[in-house]
């Protein structure tokens, strides 16, 4: 059974068409990265999953799913410390406080519970909005660019928390990127995403050993 399902899902902005007739399954404990430039439509996928736009087309969900979400840049109360920001959202989502130390060592972020997020990296902002996405152990996480913007230790430490967690929890993911080499190396699916389209599906044993530049430039730039 599938913990998602999306068929002939499509969305407008103005005469803009955002995404075309997308169909997908996601299967449980697998992971999914949407691959593509900007404008190719990932963002809008993500935020069609948790119906937070005006898509047509069915979504189809398993019962009592809950879906952890890292969407854009995590938002955090500034005044308020790492710990508390995710009491917070643990109280709105009616999950147990007593998972957040046990999340806060998860991420990495163990001895800064009580630093302030005004105060914090960007790298540890990442990793504060991953623990809150893994907040009451979804079935599925949704996570949109995850590694953008950060240095290439911050990209190697992010890419390692989003391993563990599958691994560990056995999560589904659905993860949004520019970049083949790393969402290869995460993913059990490929999807490549252009004007709106799922171009092209691979698995990761499709790519394994092959040109990831080329390849994603013969089918993000070609006529497919």
């Amino acid at each position: 059974m599938s913990v998602v399902e999306l068929r002939d899902v499509s969305m407008v902005y103005g005469r803009k068409a955002a995404l075309r007739g997308i169909d997908l399954r996601v299967e449980p404990g697998k992971v999914y990265g949407l691959l593509g430039p900007n404008g190719s439509g990932k963002t809008t996928l993500l935020k069609s999953v948790l119906d937070a736009n005006d898509h047509t087309g069915t979504i189809e969900r398993a019962a009592g799913l809950r879906i952890g979400r890292l969407i854009e840049y995590p938002a955090f109360y500034g005044s308020l410390t790492l710990r508390e920001n995710l009491e917070l959202h643990a109280r709105s989502l009616g999950t147990p406080l007593d998972e957040i130390p046990a999340l806060l060592a998860e991420v990495g972020l163990a001895e800064f519970g009580g630093l302030r997020f005004s105060r914090t990296s960007l790298g540890m902002r990442q990793r504060l909005g991953i623990a809150r996405a893994l907040l009451g152990s979804p079935g599925l996480v949704l996570l949109d660019e995850p590694t953008n913007g950060l240095d290439p230790i911050g990209v190697r430490d992010i890419r390692g928390l989003v391993r563990a967690a599958q691994r560990d929890r056995g999560t589904s993911m659905l993860i949004s990127s520019h970049n083949l080499t790393e969402t290869a190396s995460l993913a059990d699916h490929l999807l490549f995403m252009r004007r709106g389209r799922i171009v092209r599906r691979l698995t990761a044993a499709d790519v394994r050993g092959r040109d990831l530049e080329g390849l994603y430039a013969e089918i993000l730039e070609g006529d497919g």
